[in-house]
Order: C-alpha cells, then sequence, then structure tokens
C-alpha cells in the first residue's frame, strides 16, 4: 500500500510531497506541448529520485479534464508508442499514465479501450503503464486491459458514486437524521464494498 498523490500539475506542490509523507506521485503536464511537457517531466522526475519519491507522469490527452475539452476518441490524442518509448527515455519517469480511449469522471462504464494499442505501448515502455479514466470502463474491458499490459488502474469517481448514492439512501431512509456519523459509516463501508469487488475485477 502506498499512499499517491495525484495529477500534480504545480512543482511547488510536488515539492511538499516528501514530507508530507507520499511515497509516490503523479505529475501532469499532459496538456502542455510535447516539448513543453517532457522538460517539465523530467524536472520533476530528477526532483522526486532525490526525494525518494516515485514518478508517474502522463502522454497523451485521457479525456474528462476541464483544461483540454477534446473527445477521449478525437484524431490524434491516443498514446504514440514510438514517442512514449522516447519520453520515457528522456524523462526518467517511474511509470506512464497512457491515452488508450478512457475519460476521467465518468460516471457511467461505457468507455471504449483499444487493446491492441496498450498491447503496442506495453512492448515499447519498459515502466508500468497505467490507465487513468478506469471508472467509466466495464468489468469486463478492465480485466483486458490489465491481461493486454496495464499494471495500475486509477479508480476515482465509482468510489464517489458509491460513497455519495449511499449517504443519499441513508438519509432517504431518515430524513430527521442530524448526526453525520450513521450515514458516513453507510457511505464508508458502501465504498469498501465498491473498491473490494473492483479489486476482484483488476486481479481476476
Amino acid at each position: 500500500v502506498a499512499l499517491h498523490m495525484d495529477h500534480v500539475t504545480d512543482m511547488r506542490l510536488l515539492r511538499t510531497a516528501a514530507d508530507a509523507g507520499f511515497s509516490s506521485a503523479m505529475f501532469d503536464a499532459g496538456a502542455q506541448p510535447y516539448a513543453e511537457n517532457l522538460a517539465a517531466t523530467r524536472a520533476a522526475a530528477q526532483w522526486a529520485h532525490g526525494a525518494g519519491l516515485w514518478l508517474e507522469a502522463e502522454l497523451g490527452y485521457v479525456g474528462g479534464k476541464p483544461d483540454a475539452p477534446a473527445s477521449a476518441h478525437a484524431a490524434g490524442v491516443r498514446t504514440d508508442p514510438h514517442e512514449a518509448a522516447r519520453y520515457v527515455a528522456d524523462t526518467g519517469v517511474d511509470a506512464l499514465a497512457v491515452a488508450v480511449g478512457s475519460s476521467h469522471a465518468m460516471t457511467e462504464r461505457s468507455a471504449t479501450l483499444d487493446h491492441a494499442l496498450i498491447e503496442r505501448l506495453r512492448e515499447a515502455v519498459p515502466v508500468p503503464l497505467v490507465l487513468h479514466g478506469s471508472s467509466g470502463v466495464g468489468d469486463d474491458d478492465l480485466r483486458q486491459a490489465v491481461q493486454a499490459g496495464i499494471v495500475k488502474v486509477n479508480i476515482g469517481t465509482a468510489l464517489n458514486v458509491a460513497f455519495t448514492g449511499a449517504v443519499r439512501e441513508t438519509l432517504a431512509e431518515r430524513p430527521d437524521l442530524t448526526d453525520p456519523r450513521p450515514y458516513v459509516a453507510h457511505g464508508r463501508e458502501t465504498m469498501a464494498e465498491t473498491v473490494r469487488v473492483l479489486l476482484g475485477v483488476v486481479s481476476g
């Protein structure tokens, strides 16, 4: 188990990670042009390694970000294997988040992944591949993505949906409730069960 700081875009924030107890971080310069992304990520990786942190980066456009409105299926947004291999070599990052058809913040599991591209990326890139936006990917697609070469699977929105749904359920059943502990506990338990189920999916 690791404490991971995700989607850091500011070097000043990244520099607080080690003292705050994080052992890994994801530096996200994916919205920048390639040359700027590479330079910023190389500097982030050099600092992170000096501080004893594992560093993940992103190349390509994973949909759903507010600062980059392109679709995850638009032309030119997928991660190119040859470019990814050069990027990893030039930055020294420890893992690479790749754009293969998923989108952040999806509440429906309707994303379509490019499994052939994942296989090509696995062959080209020597570090673990990361799938962001995994909440929008169905169970079978997640299993296939892992088999194709994804090593780290990021799931966040599905946990938020589970927690919030359980809170709403408790408050609907007990409208006079003012103590937050019962609905927070139900939310936490439901989220934990969602984690358990999804761990079974990605490790099966």
